[in-house]
């Protein structure tokens, strides 16, 4: 018999979101609930696939299994770096799965990838070779191996950059079927395979002088109905199309390889991550199947036959590669009669300004290190560790000789050009419709970083040519006209110095407690002397603050000064710190008799003492912008609710009298039992979390406080009631598996999970599943078989097998 083997390849990438000015992603509000994209495709995708559920026919959860154990998968090393941060847990499953794989299968299950998903063969050969040494290094560092594949991003292709993977040690990589324009048996003449028509169940040779590289071309039908079509409807209609790619007509071993967008599992598609777990669960029960990696498929099947790729292809545009640089009529959405005549005046605009970088960074470098390319590329290093705790280390060794701190600031800030002006090329930038959408603007903003990086380095300011550039590129949005219009309103306003961070930080300190030395975004900080008085009705804050970047070792070490005249009306200045006795005498002029002196001569004197630029609530980056709004908020909304439960308990009759002989509610009336109603269940919600009341108290509260709301016809805001439920489920859900009074806490969680299902509050049970599943295969389990059943059944679990899996014997 022929082998039949399947390999199911997942492309998980997101393009990098982080402001690159502090290194960090800033709310988007377009990705509600979620504080931004990349968290919210974790929740919908990432996290899902680590733990997909596989369900019973009454939808009740009988395992919970690593989806990533039985895919092939490639991670964007960005996309990664920030789930190490932000999601470890997602993390761990990931590198869990690489780890098991190989251990298994001979083969790891993940692939590399390019570092930040530019579009190689559109890339500078330097480029080209840094962002696939970068995405090496990177696979490196986390799954501790060297790669065997890489994937290509959007599977662009041409015989420079295959030939460029060979140097590298990579072994195979994976393409769309429509790259390949002949193959040929061995010793067998050329045949045409243009438009697919050739088996894609074969591995293939492309020969590339004195190296090669294997190329498995996935099947591009299945593809596309997994992707677009109604292969995801049931597991069933899955397994059912996967096993049509086989042809028993072909006589030999088949590997059929199947390659997909990774979010299409649970983001794009909701569910597709349970579907594809119930399928592979069956087809690893099949006899004449055999679920395999690439790696283990070469070990199966020998490389043959050869193929030749078309030139400059990829698998997301018919026309190869215009996509990138040209309007070719593939885009994503947009209203009719857009166009993307900008693809290719944008991409000309970075390319000369990259050629102009790369002239500062190479000439200017070339004083500090022998070979300055080659310290780019062992840059990584630094990239890959937040800390930069080797930075020193690597600068000396590259440089042959210790580099004073002066110098290590600049090779720094020469290696953060470079690293941005990579950035600037991800791909997405050019994916979508518009030339202002959110991606275009983001390599837009690293731009922006990597011109100001060279004028703080050389004095040269390239903005003006790259701005006249982009004027080339039409907006399709008639009020934003162009590129360079794009640029100034969209970016320009992003663009920081290290006084504004100075700034965001002052402000952020005179309203909400800071401790004197920490970290905010990739900044240490130092604040000292701290000092704070109310003059008349404006409040003054004053201090010493010093700033370092983390990522290039510049300094600030600044005296300021913040006003609030209250509401959202700020002003903040900072003035170089000039020794002990400076500081004493701003700090005598301003704080000195606060309330003898006028608002007119304390002006007059932040003016003296701070003459720079003045910063405000709007020079905050966005999160804390909200954070401190929020602050400002909350005192002004605790009184309004003194007075709406005043109004409440004035016409609690009137409003049961009216709702009892069906009479329309005012509106004011309505909405003060709208807010004393949803303020009573926070009171005793967060009287519960805090230890202050017993369960059972809370629960008869909460319940009598509901049942008010509905005979009112109140609407309660649950948002903020369902936060404080949660942290009570947490709590209980951690002592239970710490094994504090375990039977107690198992009795309590179910409690409170009951109660959330009668008040409507829809919780989020995912991780809590996660975690009772884990505790169930532990040796934790202390409770009784009635407590366990009854968790089992309040968190979707069949409750037999939730017993059988914590080593309960089955009744009867």
């Amino acid at each position: 018999m022929t082998r039949r083997l399947l390999c199911l390849h997942g492309h998980f990438y997101q393009p990098p979101r982080e402001n690159p000015w502090i290194e960090a992603i800033e709310v988007q509000d377009s990705a509600e609930p979620f504080h931004d994209w990349n968290e919210r495709i974790a929740a919908e995708c990432y996290g899902p696939n680590g733990a997909a559920r596989l369900k019973n026919a009454d939808d009740r959860i009988v395992e919970i299994v690593n989806n990533y154990l039985h895919l092939s998968f490639n991670f964007g090393p960005t996309l990664l770096a920030w789930l190490e941060r932000h999601r470890p847990e997602v993390y761990a499953h990931v590198v869990e799965a690489d780890a098991r794989s190989l251990e298994g299968r001979g083969h790891g299950n993940a692939i590399a990838q390019g570092y930040s998903h530019s579009i190689l063969p559109l890339a500078s050969p330097r480029d080209r070779r840094t962002q696939i040494r970068w995405g090496i290094a990177d696979f490196r560092r986390r799954f501790h191996r060297a790669p065997e594949g890489f994937w290509l991003p959007e599977t662009a292709a041409d015989t420079a950059t295959l030939a460029m993977l060979a140097d590298e040690g990579i072994r195979f990589t994976i393409l769309s079927p429509y790259q390949a324009t002949r193959v040929r048996a061995p010793d067998g003449e050329w045949v045409d395979a243009t438009g697919a028509r050739f088996d894609p169940t074969r591995p293939y040779r492309v020969r590339l002088g004195a190296k090669e590289l294997v190329l498995f071309f996935y099947d591009g039908h299945i593809a596309r109905d997994l992707a677009f079509g109604e292969a995801l409807v049931s597991p069933e209609r899955l397994l059912a199309r996967l096993e049509g790619g086989f042809d028993p007509g072909r006589a030999h071993d088949e590997i059929l390889s199947i390659a997909f967008d990774g979010e299409t599992l649970g983001h794009h598609r909701k569910g597709g991550d349970e579907t594809l777990a119930a399928a592979l669960r069956a087809a690893g029960r099949r006899p004449d199947l055999e679920i395999v990696n690439l790696g283990q498929a070469l070990d199966r099947i020998p490389v043959e036959w050869e193929a030749e790729i078309v030139e400059g292809s990829s698998w997301s545009c018919a026309h190869g590669v215009e996509r990138w640089r040209s309007d070719c009529g593939c885009n994503a959405g947009g209203p009719p009669g857009w166009n993307q005549a900008w693809r290719a005046p944008l991409r000309e605009a970075l390319d000369v300004l990259r050629g102009k970088l790369d002239g500062i960074f190479e000439r200017e470098a070339a004083a500090l290190f022998p070979e300055p390319w080659r310290t780019r590329d062992r840059y990584v290093d630094l990239v890959l560790d937040p800390e930069r705790q080797d930075a020193d280390d690597l600068l000396r060794r590259e440089a042959g000789r210790p580099l004073t701190s002066d110098e290590v600031g600049r090779a720094l800030r020469l290696l953060e050009l470079e690293r941005h002006a990579l950035l600037m090329y991800t791909s997405c930038g050019w994916f979508f419709s518009e030339l202002s959408g959110i991606e275009t603007v983001q390599i837009l903003r690293y731009a922006a970083r990597a011109i100001q990086l060279a004028r703080d380095l050389v004095g040269l300011d390239l903005e003006p040519a790259f701005e006249a550039a982009l004027a080339r590129a039409p907006s399709n949005e008639p009020a934003l006209r162009d590129g360079r219009r794009v640029y100034q309103v969209l970016v320009k306003p992003s663009v920081v110095t290290l006084e504004g961070v100075g700034a965001h930080l002052a402000i952020a300190s005179s309203v909400r407690p800071l401790p004197d030395a920490g970290r905010t975004f990739c900044y240490t900080y130092r604040l000292e002397g701290r000092r704070s008085t109310q003059s008349g009705p404006v409040s003054i804050a004053l201090g010493r603050l010093q700033l370092e970047s983390v990522l290039t070792r510049e300094t600030l070490d600044a005296l300021y000064c913040v006003l609030h005249f209250g509401a959202a009306d700020f002003r903040c200045g900072l003035s170089p710190y000039r020794g002990p006795a400076h500081a004493q005498e701003v700090e005598a002029a301003l704080l000195g008799r606060p309330h003898a002196q006028p608002l007119s001569h304390l002006l007059r004197e932040v003016d003296r003492h701070f003459p720079g630029r003045d910063y405000g609530l709007g020079d905050l980056f966005l999160d804390e912008r909200r954070a401190v709004a929020e602050v400002l908020l909350e005192g002004t909304m605790e009184r309004y609710e003194d007075d709406y439960l005043e109004i409440f308990e004035d016409n609690r009759r009137l409003m049961e009298f009216l709702h009892d002989i069906d009479s329309p509610v005012p509106g004011p009336l309505r909405v003060a039992a709208d807010v004393t109603l949803t303020r009573r269940l926070l009171r005793v919600t967060g009287a519960a979390r805090a230890g202050d009341i017993d369960l059972a108290s809370a629960e008869a509260e909460l319940t009598a406080t509901a049942e008010l709301a509905r005979r009112l016809g109140a609407h309660l805001h649950l948002a903020a009631v369902r936060h404080d439920v949660r942290e009570l489920v947490e709590g209980r859900l951690a002592a239970l598996l710490a094994g504090r009074s375990p039977g107690a806490r198992a009795t309590e969680l179910a409690a409170i999970l009951d109660l959330a299902k009668r008040l409507g509050l829809e919780l989020d049970l995912w991780d809590a599943q996660n975690k009772l599943w884990a505790w169930a295969g532990s040796t934790l389990v202390t409770v009784d078989r009635a407590a366990a059943a009854d968790l089992a059944r309040h968190l979707w679990f069949d409750e037999e097998t939730l017993l059988a899996r914590a080593g309960f014997a089955a009744e009867g």
